[in-house]
Protein backbone atom coordinates (compact mmCIF):
# COMPACT_ATOMS: atom_id res chain seq x y z
CA UNK A 1 0.00 0.00 0.00
CA UNK A 2 2.97 2.30 0.69
CA UNK A 3 3.97 1.86 -2.62
CA UNK A 4 1.18 2.65 -4.46
CA UNK A 5 0.57 5.70 -2.59
CA UNK A 6 4.33 6.99 -3.67
CA UNK A 7 4.23 5.81 -7.06
CA UNK A 8 0.70 7.69 -7.95
CA UNK A 9 0.80 10.73 -9.86
CA UNK A 10 -1.59 13.30 -8.65
CA UNK A 11 -1.22 15.06 -11.70
CA UNK A 12 -4.62 14.94 -13.86
CA UNK A 13 -4.38 13.15 -16.46
CA UNK A 14 -6.89 14.91 -18.74
CA UNK A 15 -5.88 18.15 -18.25
CA UNK A 16 -2.45 17.76 -16.70
CA UNK A 17 -3.14 19.91 -13.91
CA UNK A 18 -0.02 19.88 -11.22
CA UNK A 19 -0.57 18.80 -7.85
CA UNK A 20 -2.14 21.89 -5.84
CA UNK A 21 -3.47 23.02 -8.71
CA UNK A 22 -7.31 23.19 -9.64
CA UNK A 23 -8.54 21.41 -13.14
CA UNK A 24 -8.92 23.21 -15.95
CA UNK A 25 -11.37 23.52 -18.82
CA UNK A 26 -9.33 23.53 -22.77
CA UNK A 27 -9.44 27.83 -22.52
CA UNK A 28 -8.18 28.30 -19.43
CA UNK A 29 -11.22 28.36 -16.54
CA UNK A 30 -11.60 26.37 -13.39
CA UNK A 31 -13.68 23.65 -13.07
CA UNK A 32 -14.33 20.76 -10.86
CA UNK A 33 -11.79 18.07 -10.66
CA UNK A 34 -11.95 15.76 -13.83
CA UNK A 35 -13.50 11.94 -13.01
CA UNK A 36 -10.03 10.32 -13.12
CA UNK A 37 -8.69 12.52 -10.30
CA UNK A 38 -11.65 12.59 -8.07
CA UNK A 39 -11.53 9.17 -8.34
CA UNK A 40 -8.19 8.72 -7.69
CA UNK A 41 -9.11 10.75 -4.35
CA UNK A 42 -11.75 8.83 -3.43
CA UNK A 43 -9.29 5.74 -3.51
CA UNK A 44 -6.34 7.17 -1.53
CA UNK A 45 -9.09 8.62 0.90
CA UNK A 46 -10.67 4.79 1.16
CA UNK A 47 -6.88 3.48 1.73
CA UNK A 48 -6.30 5.62 4.57
CA UNK A 49 -9.51 5.26 6.31
CA UNK A 50 -9.66 1.33 5.92
CA UNK A 51 -8.38 0.59 8.78
CA UNK A 52 -10.81 2.53 11.32
CA UNK A 53 -11.82 -0.82 12.54
CA UNK A 54 -8.41 -1.94 13.38
CA UNK A 55 -6.85 -1.36 17.04
CA UNK A 56 -4.91 2.15 17.00
CA UNK A 57 -1.08 0.73 17.16
CA UNK A 58 -1.82 -1.38 13.88
CA UNK A 59 -4.27 1.65 12.43
CA UNK A 60 -1.09 3.68 12.92
CA UNK A 61 1.36 1.43 11.40
CA UNK A 62 -0.76 1.91 8.25
CA UNK A 63 -0.78 5.75 8.27
CA UNK A 64 3.09 5.71 8.67
CA UNK A 65 3.51 3.81 5.75
CA UNK A 66 0.90 5.88 3.87
CA UNK A 67 2.33 9.27 4.87
CA UNK A 68 5.96 8.65 4.78
CA UNK A 69 8.24 10.18 1.84
CA UNK A 70 10.55 8.04 0.88
CA UNK A 71 14.05 9.28 0.19
CA UNK A 72 13.72 8.90 -4.00
CA UNK A 73 10.49 10.60 -3.81
CA UNK A 74 11.16 14.28 -2.04
CA UNK A 75 11.92 16.23 -5.40
CA UNK A 76 9.05 14.89 -7.04
CA UNK A 77 7.04 16.44 -3.94
CA UNK A 78 9.25 19.07 -2.98
CA UNK A 79 6.19 21.73 -4.08
CA UNK A 80 3.59 19.25 -2.20
CA UNK A 81 4.47 19.24 1.28
CA UNK A 82 2.97 21.53 2.94
CA UNK A 83 -0.50 19.82 1.50
CA UNK A 84 1.04 16.65 2.47
CA UNK A 85 1.74 18.15 5.91
CA UNK A 86 -1.08 18.92 7.03
CA UNK A 87 -3.00 15.62 5.70
CA UNK A 88 -0.84 13.65 7.97
CA UNK A 89 -1.53 15.92 10.90
CA UNK A 90 -5.24 15.35 9.93
CA UNK A 91 -4.63 11.06 10.10
CA UNK A 92 -2.72 11.46 13.04
CA UNK A 93 -5.24 13.59 15.29
CA UNK A 94 -8.16 10.70 14.24
CA UNK A 95 -5.66 7.81 15.50
CA UNK A 96 -4.32 9.26 18.88
CA UNK A 97 -8.12 9.95 19.51
CA UNK A 98 -9.26 6.78 18.35
CA UNK A 99 -6.14 5.87 20.78
CA UNK A 100 -7.55 7.30 23.60
CA UNK A 101 -10.80 6.12 23.39
CA UNK A 102 -9.53 2.59 23.17
CA UNK A 103 -7.56 3.00 26.38
CA UNK A 104 -10.13 4.27 28.07
CA UNK A 105 -12.34 1.31 26.78
CA UNK A 106 -9.60 -1.14 27.62
CA UNK A 107 -9.25 0.14 31.59
CA UNK A 108 -12.83 0.17 32.26
CA UNK A 109 -13.14 -2.51 34.53
CA UNK A 110 -10.47 -1.33 36.57
CA UNK A 111 -9.56 2.49 36.12
CA UNK A 112 -11.35 5.31 35.23
CA UNK A 113 -10.29 5.72 32.03
CA UNK A 114 -12.19 9.43 31.60
CA UNK A 115 -8.01 11.53 32.18
CA UNK A 116 -6.85 8.74 29.52
CA UNK A 117 -9.25 9.50 26.93
CA UNK A 118 -9.36 13.50 27.30
CA UNK A 119 -5.24 13.38 27.31
CA UNK A 120 -5.74 11.66 24.04
CA UNK A 121 -8.35 14.42 23.34
CA UNK A 122 -6.36 17.48 24.05
CA UNK A 123 -3.32 15.93 22.21
CA UNK A 124 -5.69 15.43 19.04
CA UNK A 125 -6.51 19.06 19.26
CA UNK A 126 -3.39 20.29 19.30
CA UNK A 127 -2.53 18.50 16.36
CA UNK A 128 -5.90 19.95 14.99
CA UNK A 129 -4.65 23.23 15.78
CA UNK A 130 -1.57 22.61 14.09
CA UNK A 131 -3.08 21.45 10.92
CA UNK A 132 -5.49 24.24 10.53
CA UNK A 133 -2.15 26.65 10.93
CA UNK A 134 -0.34 24.92 8.33
CA UNK A 135 -3.58 24.72 5.90
CA UNK A 136 -4.12 27.99 6.27
CA UNK A 137 -0.66 29.47 6.04
CA UNK A 138 -0.25 27.48 2.69
CA UNK A 139 -3.01 28.49 0.47
CA UNK A 140 -3.51 32.06 1.89
CA UNK A 141 -0.11 33.52 2.76
CA UNK A 142 -0.17 36.55 0.65
CA UNK A 143 -3.70 37.66 2.27
CA UNK A 144 -2.12 36.73 6.21
CA UNK A 145 -2.65 39.23 8.37
CA UNK A 146 0.39 39.09 10.90
CA UNK A 147 1.67 41.17 13.76
CA UNK A 148 4.61 42.10 12.17
CA UNK A 149 6.55 43.51 15.52
CA UNK A 150 5.69 40.16 17.29
CA UNK A 151 7.54 38.20 14.36
CA UNK A 152 10.79 41.18 14.02
CA UNK A 153 14.03 39.36 14.01
CA UNK A 154 12.54 35.38 14.09
CA UNK A 155 13.70 33.32 11.14
CA UNK A 156 11.59 30.83 12.21
CA UNK A 157 8.73 31.17 14.45
CA UNK A 158 7.10 28.55 16.23
CA UNK A 159 3.61 27.76 15.02
CA UNK A 160 2.03 29.05 18.46
CA UNK A 161 4.25 32.22 17.97
CA UNK A 162 2.75 32.34 14.16
CA UNK A 163 -0.97 31.71 15.78
CA UNK A 164 -0.36 34.49 18.24
CA UNK A 165 0.77 37.09 15.47
CA UNK A 166 -2.06 35.64 13.44
CA UNK A 167 -4.55 36.82 15.90
CA UNK A 168 -2.66 40.10 16.70
CA UNK A 169 -3.02 40.60 12.63
CA UNK A 170 -6.06 39.84 12.92
CA UNK A 171 -7.96 42.24 15.38
CA UNK A 172 -5.73 44.95 13.58
CA UNK A 173 -6.65 44.37 10.57
CA UNK A 174 -10.34 44.32 11.24
CA UNK A 175 -10.27 47.14 13.44
CA UNK A 176 -8.79 48.98 10.55
CA UNK A 177 -11.49 48.27 8.34
CA UNK A 178 -14.22 48.73 10.81
CA UNK A 179 -13.04 52.44 10.94
CA UNK A 180 -13.15 53.09 7.24
CA UNK A 181 -16.61 52.24 8.24
CA UNK A 182 -17.81 54.83 9.90
CA UNK A 183 -16.84 57.83 7.57
CA UNK A 184 -19.76 57.07 5.20
CA UNK A 185 -22.21 57.12 7.76
CA UNK A 186 -23.29 60.71 7.84
CA UNK A 187 -26.09 61.56 9.88
CA UNK A 188 -26.64 61.44 13.52
CA UNK A 189 -28.40 58.57 15.14
CA UNK A 190 -29.70 57.34 18.15
CA UNK A 191 -27.78 58.01 21.58
CA UNK A 192 -26.56 54.37 22.28
CA UNK A 193 -24.91 53.45 25.98
CA UNK A 194 -23.18 50.16 25.40
CA UNK A 195 -20.86 47.45 27.58
CA UNK A 196 -18.51 45.01 25.93
CA UNK A 197 -16.71 42.58 27.74
CA UNK A 198 -13.61 40.50 27.30
CA UNK A 199 -15.18 37.13 26.30
CA UNK A 200 -16.68 39.28 23.66
CA UNK A 201 -20.82 39.75 25.46
CA UNK A 202 -22.35 42.98 24.06
CA UNK A 203 -25.31 44.29 25.60
CA UNK A 204 -26.51 48.26 24.69
CA UNK A 205 -29.53 50.01 25.38
CA UNK A 206 -30.38 53.41 23.40
CA UNK A 207 -32.37 56.28 24.56
CA UNK A 208 -35.58 55.38 23.35
CA UNK A 209 -35.83 51.90 25.38
CA UNK A 210 -34.71 49.72 22.61
CA UNK A 211 -32.37 46.66 24.17
CA UNK A 212 -29.70 45.04 22.10
CA UNK A 213 -27.87 41.99 23.57
CA UNK A 214 -24.95 39.94 21.50
CA UNK A 215 -21.59 39.06 20.38
CA UNK A 216 -18.53 41.09 18.91
CA UNK A 217 -15.18 40.12 18.38
CA UNK A 218 -13.37 43.85 19.25
CA UNK A 219 -15.30 47.22 20.98
CA UNK A 220 -14.63 48.38 17.77
CA UNK A 221 -17.36 46.28 15.75
CA UNK A 222 -20.07 47.62 18.37
CA UNK A 223 -20.90 50.83 16.61
CA UNK A 224 -21.35 48.54 13.07
CA UNK A 225 -23.94 46.18 14.74
CA UNK A 226 -26.07 48.19 16.44
CA UNK A 227 -26.24 50.24 13.38
CA UNK A 228 -28.25 48.13 11.82
CA UNK A 229 -31.01 49.18 14.52
CA UNK A 230 -31.45 52.68 13.23
CA UNK A 231 -33.49 53.98 10.77
CA UNK A 232 -31.38 53.85 7.54
CA UNK A 233 -28.21 52.76 7.01
CA UNK A 234 -26.64 56.03 6.72
CA UNK A 235 -27.17 56.93 9.85
CA UNK A 236 -24.11 56.28 12.52
CA UNK A 237 -25.06 55.49 16.39
CA UNK A 238 -23.84 58.04 18.97
CA UNK A 239 -22.20 55.77 21.07
CA UNK A 240 -21.04 55.76 25.06
CA UNK A 241 -19.27 52.25 24.97
CA UNK A 242 -17.91 50.55 28.56
CA UNK A 243 -15.45 47.77 28.08
CA UNK A 244 -14.82 45.81 31.07
CA UNK A 245 -12.06 43.45 31.53
CA UNK A 246 -8.99 43.36 29.53
CA UNK A 247 -9.00 43.68 25.58
CA UNK A 248 -7.93 40.30 24.03
CA UNK A 249 -4.57 40.98 21.90
CA UNK A 250 -6.61 38.74 19.58
CA UNK A 251 -10.49 39.02 18.12
CA UNK A 252 -12.60 37.61 20.93
CA UNK A 253 -13.55 34.11 20.64
CA UNK A 254 -16.74 33.89 22.76
CA UNK A 255 -18.95 33.73 19.53
CA UNK A 256 -22.16 32.29 20.94
CA UNK A 257 -24.60 35.57 20.48
CA UNK A 258 -26.59 36.52 24.36
CA UNK A 259 -29.80 36.08 23.91
CA UNK A 260 -32.91 38.93 24.48
CA UNK A 261 -34.84 37.86 27.06
CA UNK A 262 -38.42 37.71 27.39
CA UNK A 263 -38.56 40.29 29.79
CA UNK A 264 -36.89 42.09 27.03
CA UNK A 265 -39.82 41.20 24.30
CA UNK A 266 -42.50 42.46 26.81
CA UNK A 267 -41.01 45.51 27.66
CA UNK A 268 -40.53 46.55 23.99
CA UNK A 269 -44.03 44.90 23.50
CA UNK A 270 -45.26 47.70 25.71
CA UNK A 271 -42.71 50.43 24.63
CA UNK A 272 -44.70 51.20 21.38
CA UNK A 273 -48.22 51.77 22.57
CA UNK A 274 -48.32 53.76 19.47
CA UNK A 275 -47.98 50.83 16.88
CA UNK A 276 -50.10 48.84 19.33
CA UNK A 277 -52.97 51.28 18.62
CA UNK A 278 -53.13 51.46 15.27
CA UNK A 279 -52.66 47.43 14.39
CA UNK A 280 -56.09 46.95 17.28
CA UNK A 281 -57.53 49.73 15.03
CA UNK A 282 -57.12 48.18 11.63
CA UNK A 283 -57.99 44.67 13.05
CA UNK A 284 -61.25 46.56 14.47
CA UNK A 285 -61.44 47.77 10.91
CA UNK A 286 -61.67 44.25 9.68
CA UNK A 287 -64.27 43.42 11.88
CA UNK A 288 -66.66 45.87 10.63
CA UNK A 289 -66.31 45.65 7.05
CA UNK A 290 -66.29 41.82 7.05
CA UNK A 291 -69.06 39.77 8.24
CA UNK A 292 -67.81 36.89 10.21
CA UNK A 293 -69.85 34.35 7.59
CA UNK A 294 -67.62 36.09 4.78
CA UNK A 295 -64.05 35.72 6.51
CA UNK A 296 -63.05 33.37 4.26
CA UNK A 297 -63.97 34.17 1.44
CA UNK A 298 -62.46 37.82 2.17
CA UNK A 299 -59.31 35.72 3.22
CA UNK A 300 -58.75 34.10 0.30
CA UNK A 301 -59.84 37.31 -2.34
CA UNK A 302 -56.97 39.15 0.06
CA UNK A 303 -54.47 36.18 -0.18
CA UNK A 304 -54.75 36.96 -4.65
CA UNK A 305 -53.93 40.34 -4.22
CA UNK A 306 -50.93 40.29 -2.05
CA UNK A 307 -49.41 37.46 -4.07
CA UNK A 308 -50.34 39.93 -6.83
CA UNK A 309 -49.13 43.13 -5.29
CA UNK A 310 -46.37 42.48 -3.26
CA UNK A 311 -44.95 38.91 -3.96
CA UNK A 312 -42.08 37.70 -2.15
CA UNK A 313 -38.38 38.22 -2.46
CA UNK A 314 -35.52 35.90 -2.90
CA UNK A 315 -34.21 35.22 1.05
CA UNK A 316 -30.69 37.34 2.04
CA UNK A 317 -28.39 35.01 2.19
CA UNK A 318 -25.79 37.06 1.09
CA UNK A 319 -23.65 37.76 3.86
CA UNK A 320 -23.70 33.87 4.46
CA UNK A 321 -22.47 32.92 1.66
CA UNK A 322 -19.02 34.38 2.16
CA UNK A 323 -16.00 32.74 3.76
CA UNK A 324 -15.41 34.82 6.21
CA UNK A 325 -15.99 34.09 10.00
CA UNK A 326 -18.80 36.09 11.22
CA UNK A 327 -17.50 39.39 13.67
CA UNK A 328 -20.42 40.31 15.58
CA UNK A 329 -24.21 39.51 15.74
CA UNK A 330 -26.87 40.50 18.43
CA UNK A 331 -30.64 40.36 18.83
CA UNK A 332 -33.45 42.77 19.63
CA UNK A 333 -37.13 42.64 19.85
CA UNK A 334 -39.43 45.15 18.85
CA UNK A 335 -42.62 46.30 16.01
CA UNK A 336 -41.79 46.56 12.99
CA UNK A 337 -43.58 47.83 9.47
CA UNK A 338 -45.22 44.59 8.41
CA UNK A 339 -45.14 45.57 4.73
CA UNK A 340 -41.47 45.91 5.12
CA UNK A 341 -41.55 42.03 5.62
CA UNK A 342 -40.70 40.84 2.07
CA UNK A 343 -39.93 37.43 2.61
CA UNK A 344 -41.79 35.00 4.92
CA UNK A 345 -40.06 31.44 3.84
CA UNK A 346 -43.10 30.07 2.09
CA UNK A 347 -42.95 31.71 -1.09
CA UNK A 348 -46.49 31.65 -2.00
CA UNK A 349 -48.50 33.95 0.18
CA UNK A 350 -51.04 31.57 2.94
CA UNK A 351 -49.53 28.41 0.57
CA UNK A 352 -47.65 26.71 3.06
CA UNK A 353 -46.40 23.23 2.83
CA UNK A 354 -46.77 21.19 5.66
CA UNK A 355 -46.88 17.31 6.61
CA UNK A 356 -49.43 18.91 9.47
CA UNK A 357 -52.33 19.28 8.11
CA UNK A 358 -53.86 22.08 10.50
CA UNK A 359 -50.32 23.86 9.60
CA UNK A 360 -51.53 23.70 5.89
CA UNK A 361 -53.36 26.48 4.04
CA UNK A 362 -56.00 25.90 6.39
CA UNK A 363 -54.26 27.59 9.15
CA UNK A 364 -54.93 31.42 7.55
CA UNK A 365 -58.30 31.26 7.57
CA UNK A 366 -58.76 30.10 10.89
CA UNK A 367 -56.32 32.09 12.38
CA UNK A 368 -57.70 35.43 10.82
CA UNK A 369 -61.79 33.91 12.01
CA UNK A 370 -60.29 33.98 15.87
CA UNK A 371 -58.24 37.16 15.58
CA UNK A 372 -61.25 38.86 13.66
CA UNK A 373 -64.05 37.26 16.29
CA UNK A 374 -61.72 38.82 19.24
CA UNK A 375 -63.57 41.59 21.22
CA UNK A 376 -62.12 44.92 20.30
CA UNK A 377 -61.11 45.74 24.29
CA UNK A 378 -59.43 42.22 24.72
CA UNK A 379 -56.98 42.21 21.56
CA UNK A 380 -54.00 44.41 23.50
CA UNK A 381 -54.10 40.84 25.61
CA UNK A 382 -54.75 38.81 22.65
CA UNK A 383 -51.72 40.07 20.57
CA UNK A 384 -49.62 40.47 23.29
CA UNK A 385 -50.18 36.90 24.55
CA UNK A 386 -49.19 35.83 20.84
CA UNK A 387 -46.45 37.86 19.71
CA UNK A 388 -44.57 38.86 23.22
CA UNK A 389 -45.44 35.41 25.16
CA UNK A 390 -45.65 32.69 22.69
CA UNK A 391 -42.66 31.54 20.79
CA UNK A 392 -41.39 34.69 18.63
CA UNK A 393 -41.80 35.97 15.34
CA UNK A 394 -37.70 36.12 13.90
CA UNK A 395 -36.95 38.60 11.70
CA UNK A 396 -33.10 39.10 9.87
CA UNK A 397 -32.65 42.25 9.79
CA UNK A 398 -31.56 44.09 6.54
CA UNK A 399 -30.93 48.10 6.69
CA UNK A 400 -31.20 49.93 4.25
CA UNK A 401 -31.37 53.64 2.88
CA UNK A 402 -34.46 54.94 3.93
CA UNK A 403 -35.50 52.22 6.47
CA UNK A 404 -34.77 48.68 6.80
CA UNK A 405 -36.45 45.38 4.93
CA UNK A 406 -36.50 42.06 6.97
CA UNK A 407 -36.85 38.47 6.29
CA UNK A 408 -38.23 35.59 8.46
CA UNK A 409 -34.97 33.80 9.77
CA UNK A 410 -36.75 30.99 11.75
CA UNK A 411 -39.93 30.60 13.55
CA UNK A 412 -43.39 32.93 12.45
CA UNK A 413 -44.13 32.40 9.20
CA UNK A 414 -47.41 31.57 9.92
CA UNK A 415 -48.14 34.94 11.73
CA UNK A 416 -46.19 37.12 8.98
CA UNK A 417 -48.54 35.69 6.21
CA UNK A 418 -51.21 36.59 8.31
CA UNK A 419 -50.99 39.93 9.07
CA UNK A 420 -49.71 40.85 5.45
CA UNK A 421 -52.72 38.78 3.48
CA UNK A 422 -54.79 41.06 6.64
CA UNK A 423 -52.94 44.23 5.63
CA UNK A 424 -51.95 44.98 9.12
CA UNK A 425 -49.66 47.87 9.62
CA UNK A 426 -47.18 46.35 12.42
CA UNK A 427 -45.45 43.33 13.37
CA UNK A 428 -43.91 42.67 17.44
CA UNK A 429 -40.93 40.15 16.88
CA UNK A 430 -37.57 39.57 17.69
CA UNK A 431 -34.74 40.69 15.58
CA UNK A 432 -31.11 39.90 14.35
CA UNK A 433 -28.31 41.38 12.53
CA UNK A 434 -24.55 41.09 11.99
CA UNK A 435 -22.07 42.72 10.06
CA UNK A 436 -21.35 42.69 6.62
CA UNK A 437 -18.63 40.63 6.16
CA UNK A 438 -15.65 42.65 4.42
CA UNK A 439 -14.57 40.32 1.66
CA UNK A 440 -17.02 39.52 -1.76
CA UNK A 441 -15.41 37.57 -3.89
CA UNK A 442 -16.96 36.86 -7.57
CA UNK A 443 -17.34 33.26 -7.24
CA UNK A 444 -19.95 33.78 -3.99
CA UNK A 445 -22.21 35.80 -6.19
CA UNK A 446 -22.25 34.19 -9.58
CA UNK A 447 -21.63 30.58 -10.73
CA UNK A 448 -17.93 30.32 -12.35
CA UNK A 449 -19.55 27.63 -14.92
CA UNK A 450 -21.50 30.67 -16.47
CA UNK A 451 -18.21 31.49 -17.89
CA UNK A 452 -15.83 34.43 -18.31
CA UNK A 453 -18.46 36.63 -20.05
CA UNK A 454 -20.50 36.50 -16.80
CA UNK A 455 -17.70 36.98 -14.00
CA UNK A 456 -16.15 39.35 -16.02
CA UNK A 457 -19.82 41.94 -16.10
CA UNK A 458 -19.90 41.18 -12.57
CA UNK A 459 -16.92 43.24 -12.03
CA UNK A 460 -17.66 45.70 -14.52
CA UNK A 461 -21.12 46.67 -12.48
CA UNK A 462 -19.63 46.68 -9.46
CA UNK A 463 -17.33 49.21 -10.76
CA UNK A 464 -20.08 51.03 -11.57
CA UNK A 465 -22.18 50.65 -7.94
CA UNK A 466 -18.63 52.50 -6.77
CA UNK A 467 -18.86 54.81 -9.08
CA UNK A 468 -22.60 56.05 -8.33
CA UNK A 469 -22.42 55.86 -4.67
CA UNK A 470 -24.00 53.11 -4.31
CA UNK A 471 -21.29 51.01 -2.90
CA UNK A 472 -17.84 51.95 -0.88
CA UNK A 473 -14.67 50.07 -0.63
CA UNK A 474 -12.12 48.92 -3.39
CA UNK A 475 -12.19 46.44 -6.66
CA UNK A 476 -9.01 44.26 -7.05
CA UNK A 477 -8.82 41.25 -9.12
CA UNK A 478 -7.64 37.98 -8.14
CA UNK A 479 -6.46 36.59 -11.92
CA UNK A 480 -9.97 37.49 -13.90
CA UNK A 481 -11.97 36.89 -10.89
CA UNK A 482 -13.31 40.45 -8.82
CA UNK A 483 -13.11 41.07 -5.39
CA UNK A 484 -14.70 43.45 -3.71
CA UNK A 485 -13.27 45.06 -0.08
CA UNK A 486 -15.98 46.30 1.31
CA UNK A 487 -16.21 49.17 2.92
CA UNK A 488 -20.25 50.51 3.47
CA UNK A 489 -23.38 49.06 1.17
CA UNK A 490 -26.10 51.58 2.10
CA UNK A 491 -28.47 49.01 0.02
CA UNK A 492 -26.60 45.89 0.66
CA UNK A 493 -28.81 44.08 -1.88
CA UNK A 494 -27.07 45.27 -4.67
CA UNK A 495 -23.73 43.28 -4.52
CA UNK A 496 -25.62 40.23 -5.14
CA UNK A 497 -26.42 38.66 -8.76
CA UNK A 498 -28.91 40.67 -10.89
CA UNK A 499 -32.02 38.68 -9.87
CA UNK A 500 -31.36 39.29 -5.85
CA UNK A 501 -30.68 42.84 -6.59
CA UNK A 502 -33.62 43.52 -9.41
CA UNK A 503 -35.87 41.67 -6.66
CA UNK A 504 -35.25 43.66 -3.61
CA UNK A 505 -34.96 47.16 -5.43
CA UNK A 506 -38.83 46.74 -6.75
CA UNK A 507 -39.35 45.76 -3.19
CA UNK A 508 -37.74 48.60 -1.94
CA UNK A 509 -39.74 50.77 -3.94
CA UNK A 510 -42.94 49.45 -3.65
CA UNK A 511 -41.99 50.15 0.51
CA UNK A 512 -40.21 53.02 0.52
CA UNK A 513 -41.18 54.81 -2.56
CA UNK A 514 -38.67 57.09 -4.84
CA UNK A 515 -35.82 55.76 -2.23
CA UNK A 516 -33.49 54.25 -4.70
CA UNK A 517 -33.56 56.82 -7.28
CA UNK A 518 -30.59 58.52 -6.71
CA UNK A 519 -27.94 57.51 -8.82
CA UNK A 520 -30.04 55.42 -11.47
CA UNK A 521 -33.05 55.85 -13.18
CA UNK A 522 -35.94 54.42 -11.46
CA UNK A 523 -36.61 51.93 -14.47
CA UNK A 524 -33.19 51.09 -14.29
CA UNK A 525 -33.65 49.40 -10.66
CA UNK A 526 -36.03 47.15 -11.27
CA UNK A 527 -33.93 45.60 -14.41
CA UNK A 528 -31.53 42.70 -13.67
CA UNK A 529 -29.25 43.89 -16.92
CA UNK A 530 -28.71 47.83 -15.44
CA UNK A 531 -27.01 46.39 -12.83
CA UNK A 532 -24.16 44.69 -14.38
CA UNK A 533 -25.98 41.90 -15.03
CA UNK A 534 -24.62 40.43 -12.23
CA UNK A 535 -26.60 36.98 -12.47
CA UNK A 536 -26.92 33.65 -11.45
CA UNK A 537 -29.63 31.56 -10.04
CA UNK A 538 -29.65 31.60 -5.85
CA UNK A 539 -29.95 27.94 -6.22
CA UNK A 540 -29.06 27.40 -2.50
CA UNK A 541 -31.26 29.69 -0.46
CA UNK A 542 -31.27 29.06 3.19
CA UNK A 543 -34.88 28.45 3.54
CA UNK A 544 -36.42 25.40 5.12
CA UNK A 545 -40.36 25.69 5.10
CA UNK A 546 -40.46 23.31 8.01
CA UNK A 547 -39.17 26.62 10.44
CA UNK A 548 -42.56 27.80 11.23
CA UNK A 549 -43.97 27.43 14.25
CA UNK A 550 -47.42 27.61 14.21
CA UNK A 551 -49.56 24.73 14.40
CA UNK A 552 -53.27 24.71 13.60
CA UNK A 553 -53.95 27.76 14.80
CA UNK A 554 -53.32 30.94 17.51
CA UNK A 555 -53.30 27.63 19.97
CA UNK A 556 -50.00 26.79 19.10
CA UNK A 557 -48.65 28.26 22.09
CA UNK A 558 -50.06 25.78 24.35
CA UNK A 559 -49.58 22.74 21.91
CA UNK A 560 -46.32 21.35 23.78
CA UNK A 561 -45.75 18.67 20.43
CA UNK A 562 -45.16 21.68 18.45
CA UNK A 563 -41.67 23.02 19.72
CA UNK A 564 -40.01 26.18 17.58
CA UNK A 565 -38.30 25.05 14.87
CA UNK A 566 -35.92 27.14 12.97
CA UNK A 567 -32.32 27.49 10.93
CA UNK A 568 -29.59 30.13 11.43
CA UNK A 569 -30.23 33.32 9.79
Amino acid sequence: MAADWDVLDWTCSTCAASRTKTCTTKDGRPRPAHLARRLTSILLQWAVRRGRSQPPAERAQIVRSLTTAQEGDLSARADYLWHEATSELYLWDQVVAAAGEQAAAAVEDFLDGDELRDAARQAARRIDQARELLHEWHRERAEYPLDEDLLADVLRPAPSLLARARSRGDLQQLEADLARRSVHLHRPGGTWAATWHSDGALAAHRDDGLHVRGWSATPAAVEQIVQSFEATSRHRPQITLTVRGERPEGPATGNSTLNIEQIDELRAFDADRAALDATITAIIKLQRAWPEHEISDRVRTATIQLQVNAPQSPYFNLYTRQREREWAGCESAAWVRADAIVQAIDEVWGDFDRSEELRGPIWIPRAARELLTTEPEQLAAFLRRHLAEAPPVYLGVINGPAGPLYNVSSGGAHRIHLFRILGLPWMFAKLSARIPPRRFDVASVIETAKGMDEIERVGRGWHTLLERGLLHGRIRYEGAFAVLDLDHAPAPWLIGDADLASAYNTAYERVYPGALTVGYPRRSLVRPQSLGAVAVLLTTRNRAAEASDDPGGWDFVRSASMPEAGVAP
